[in-house]
């Protein structure tokens, strides 16, 4: 993957999902894979349509919630790491 911030990512379509309260389940259908994000985490999933880069969904998600933005990097790279390891977000880099 290139710069990982130009990277835009959408759900796999074999993932289910469900909003429960402020969190999301994620279930991949053919892996049996079971996720759970809290309300941040489920923001983000929400924002994976393929279209936006990863950089518009970070400060989308500044503009949303009070957090550090360092910290807010940090977990937001490690839950795509997380995503694309268990095969529930794919990306698609844009020219």
């Amino acid at each position: 993957m290139q710069n990982v911030w130009e990277t835009c990512f959408r759900k796999d379509e074999r993932v289910a999902w469900r909003t429960l309260e402020k969190d999301c389940i994620l279930l991949h259908l053919t892996s049996g894979i079971y996720y759970t994000l809290n309300d941040v985490g489920r923001f983000l999933w929400e924002s994976f349509d393929g279209k936006q880069r990863l950089q518009d969904v970070y400060e989308d998600m500044l503009d949303q919630y009070e957090v550090d933005p360092e910290v807010a990097r940090n977990d937001m790279l490690e839950l795509i790491e997380d995503l694309i390891r268990e095969g529930l977000v794919n990306h698609i880099e844009k020219p």
